[in-house]
């Protein structure tokens, strides 16, 4: 897809003009206007192209870059009790659905990715991303997190 492309280009050229000084919030509200300028563009296209036909609210929010509703988490460090459970309770005081959910453990080094659902969030991405990320300082791991459609746009190859 030309538009997909079009978006990695020019997150990945923000990113290295901008360099390691980067603060990750900027970098991804930057990516986050440049998509919804793309998908605004798409939308218009795909009504005016159309014979009369509507757009509903999830085919404007799914897109094949994943959704704004989900969240994708990534947690990694050395495996001990209660990471899952700090992670999940989280998610839960914030009425976050896990969606998916995958851990491993090799050689004591714990993994996890979790797709969680945002659409009934009562807090921002950037106030949920915060509480993980100092939870995860708690726990001594690091955590990661990111709107899927960003994680995808931002990660394609």
């Amino acid at each position: 897809m030309p538009n997909e492309d079009l978006i990695y280009r020019i997150t990945r050229a923000v990113y290295d003009r901008i360099g390691a000084a980067a603060d990750e919030q900027t970098i991804e509200q930057l990516v986050t206007d440049i998509y919804r300028e793309v998908q605004s563009s798409r939308v218009s296209e795909t009504r005016s192209s159309s014979d009369g036909g509507q757009l509903t609210s999830s085919s404007a929010t799914r897109t094949s870059e994943g959704s704004s509703d989900r969240t994708i988490i990534s947690v990694f460090g050395l495996d001990h009790p209660g990471i899952v459970a700090g992670v999940a309770q989280i998610l839960a005081e914030a009425s976050c659905s896990i969606i998916d959910i995958n851990q491993t453990v090799v050689q004591g080094k714990f993994a996890m990715v979790i797709i969680a659902d945002t659409s009934r969030a009562r807090e921002t991405t950037a106030d949920l991303k915060d509480r993980l990320r100092l939870e995860g300082e708690k726990l001594g791991v690091r955590i990661y997190a990111q709107r899927e459609d960003l994680f995808n746009a931002m990660h394609r190859v």
